[in-house]
C-alpha cells in the first residue's frame, strides 16, 4: 500500500507543470555551467605553438636550429583562427614562401610557408591585358618597417597642398586607390628585400610594385610629376582578412581624381 502511494506521489510530483519548469531550470543551469567552464578553461589553458627562433628569409628550408616552442594562452590561439600553425611538426621541412620573411620572434602563419623552394613564386611576366606594373617609391618606415610583403593588399592615400585660399594652404589627405596587391618589395639595386641572404641585415626597401588598370597608373605617374603641389602617395596596408577576400582594386575619391587631372593639360594627338 505504500509503496502504491509513494507510486503516486511520484507520478504527480512529475506530472506538476511547475515541477517540470524547474526541473528544466535546473538543468540548463548544469549545461551552461559546464559549457562556460569548458570555454574557460579552453581560454586560459596553455597552448604549446612554434615561433621563429631567428628571421627565416625568403625559399629557406625550416630547420630545428630556425624553431622554438612557447606556451600561450588558448583564447590567442581561437582569436588566430586557423591561420596560426600551432605544431612544430607542421613547420619543419617546409620553405619561407616567395617574398616572405619570417621575423625572430614571430609565429608561423599559413600562407607564409610552403611544402617547395620554388612554389609561390612571385612572376611579374602574368600580367592581365589592360593593366600595368607600376613601382611606387618608399622606405623603411613608409612600408610599416616593412611589413608590407609581396601577396598582401594595400590602399594608395594621397597628400597634396591645395592652391592658396585666403592666403592659406590646406592640405588635401584622403584614401585614393583601393585593394591593390603587391608583387614585390625591392631595395635601390632591384634585389628583392625578403630574399636576402643575411638575416641579421635590416632591410632597405625603395620601391614596391603592384599591378593596376592602364588608367590609374596614368593617373598615378601623373600626380607624381605634378611639380606646383607637394603631392605624396602613401601605401597603407590591408589586414590579413582582407587579402583572402579582396574588393576589386577601385577610385575611392573620385575628387582627388579631379584634382589630378586638374593640374595636367591634355595633349592632341
Amino acid at each position: 500500500m505504500d509503496t502504491e502511494r509513494l507510486k503516486t506521489n511520484i507520478k504527480r510530483f512529475i506530472s506538476n507543470p511547475n515541477t517540470l519548469t524547474f526541473l528544466l531550470v535546473i538543468a540548463l543551469i548544469v549545461v551552461v555551467y559546464f559549457v562556460y567552464s569548458y570555454m574557460v578553461n579552453r581560454a586560459v589553458s596553455p597552448i604549446t605553438v612554434p615561433y621563429a627562433a631567428q628571421l627565416i628569409t625568403s625559399k629557406t628550408e625550416i630547420t630545428t636550429q630556425h624553431v622554438s616552442t612557447v606556451k600561450i594562452t588558448g583564447n590567442f590561439v581561437t582569436a588566430s583562427g586557423d591561420s596560426l600553425i600551432q605544431s612544430k611538426r607542421q613547420v619543419i621541412g617546409r620553405y619561407v614562401a616567395d617574398g616572405y620573411q619570417i621575423p625572430k620572434n614571430s609565429f608561423f602563419y599559413n600562407g607564409a610557408l610552403t611544402d617547395s623552394k620554388t612554389a609561390g613564386s612571385s612572376t611579374q611576366s602574368n600580367i592581365p591585358d589592360g593593366y600595368t606594373l607600376y613601382a611606387l617609391d618608399v622606405d623603411f618606415h613608409s612600408t610599416y618597417g616593412c611589413s608590407i610583403m609581396p601577396g598582401n593588399y594595400i590602399d594608395i592615400y594621397f597628400k597634396a597642398e591645395s592652391d592658396k585660399t585666403d592666403g592659406k594652404v590646406k592640405v588635401i589627405f584622403d584614401k585614393f586607390i583601393q585593394s591593390l596587391k603587391v608583387t614585390k618589395v625591392v631595395d635601390k639595386d632591384g634585389v628583392d628585400v625578403f630574399s636576402l641572404a643575411d638575416g641579421d641585415k635590416e632591410p632597405k626597401p625603395a620601391k614596391i610594385f603592384f599591378v593596376v588598370p592602364d588608367d590609374y597608373s596614368e593617373l598615378l605617374h601623373q600626380a607624381e610629376l605634378i611639380s606646383t603641389n607637394k603631392i605624396e602617395l602613401i601605401p597603407v596596408p590591408r589586414n590579413a582578412e582582407y587579402s583572402e577576400t579582396p574588393e576589386e582594386t577601385s577610385i575611392a575619391n573620385e575628387a582627388i581624381q579631379q584634382f589630378i587631372l586638374s593640374k595636367t593639360i591634355p595633349i592632341e594627338g
